[in-house]
């Protein structure tokens, strides 16, 4: 595996590869949820990119960023076992030389709903570094994990907005044996959070199942029986939002799709999951 830290020469790999390229981004502290993705991208194209930078414009508190965890020597052990062709890691002073710009990428009916409405700026940082990425690595595909399902739509938009060739393939979310969603934040948890943070993952698969049996009730039924199975949990949103424009789902509709998408803060650390319902 080849590890490229600079834009230079990652420009210059892009320009001279004459093959088809597939990229996954991360911030590192790679778990199985990565791996996954990695392995998609094997299944589209000859040689796979995978890059490691942890991204300050995206954190909207410095506490989450100096405490983020890190590992890259775990990383780069578990990229070569995968046989990833290159591995691209620059440092901050590299992706911002003058700093986190002030220009800002945004999709204000997306970003104001879901996480985007409780860490402002999160989603615009995350476009940014993202537009970068895809400006200095050209790949044909990007994968990304449907875990953070807004994040996923907000890149599908803006890669089609601004003219990307790249096309964009969600990742299924990977969960733990006990159903807990892959997360790096899980490490955090304590034993006891750990066992609490269950209830995101059964209180999702619980309504699921109620909604195979209840298709004919309308959101603002289907809403209170959610709420009911998340009753014991510190939930920041929890609701039914539109698979595509993600905008919550009206009390009075019948559903016949919805993406069904919670945070939740257990033990101090913020989880989020989700699952899609359909008839």
């Amino acid at each position: 595996m080849k590890i490229i830290k600079t834009i230079a020469e990652m420009r210059h790999f892009s320009r001279e590869c004459a093959h088809t390229t597939a990229f996954v981004p991360t911030m590192g502290y790679l778990h199985e949820g990565h791996l996954s993705l990695i392995e998609i991208a094997k299944e589209h194209a000859p040689i796979v990119i995978v890059s490691i930078f942890i991204n300050q414009a995206q954190f909207n508190q410095s506490g989450d960023f100096e405490s983020y965890p890190k590992d890259f020597e775990s990383d780069i052990k578990q990229l070569e076992k995968l046989d990833v062709d290159i591995l691209f890691m620059p440092g901050s002073d590299e992706v911002y030389p003058n700093g986190i710009p002030e220009i800002k990428i945004d999709y204000p009916r997306l970003t104001g709903v879901l996480c985007g409405k409780y860490r402002p700026g999160h989603m615009q940082g995350v476009m940014l570094v993202v537009h970068n990425l895809f400006q200095w690595i050209k790949p044909s595909y990007a994968i990304f994990g449907l875990k953070d399902y807004q994040q996923y739509t907000l890149i599908k938009h803006m890669s089609k907005d601004l003219g990307f060739t790249t096309e964009i393939i969600g990742g299924k979310l990977i969960r733990e044996a006990d159903g807990l969603a892959l997360s790096s934040r899980n490490v955090r948890l304590q034993a006891k959070d750990r066992n609490n943070a269950l209830e995101i993952s059964k209180g999702l698969f619980s309504f699921k199942e109620f909604f195979r049996e209840n298709k004919n009730l309308r959101v603002a039924s289907l809403l209170q029986k959610l709420r009911s199975n998340f009753a014991s949990i510190k939930t920041e949103y929890l609701g039914l939002y539109h698979t595509e424009t993600l905008q919550p789902l009206r009390a009075e509709d019948q559903v016949s799709s919805a993406l069904v998408a919670v945070a939740a803060w257990v033990g101090g650390i913020r989880l989020i999951d989700n699952i899609i319902i359909e008839e």
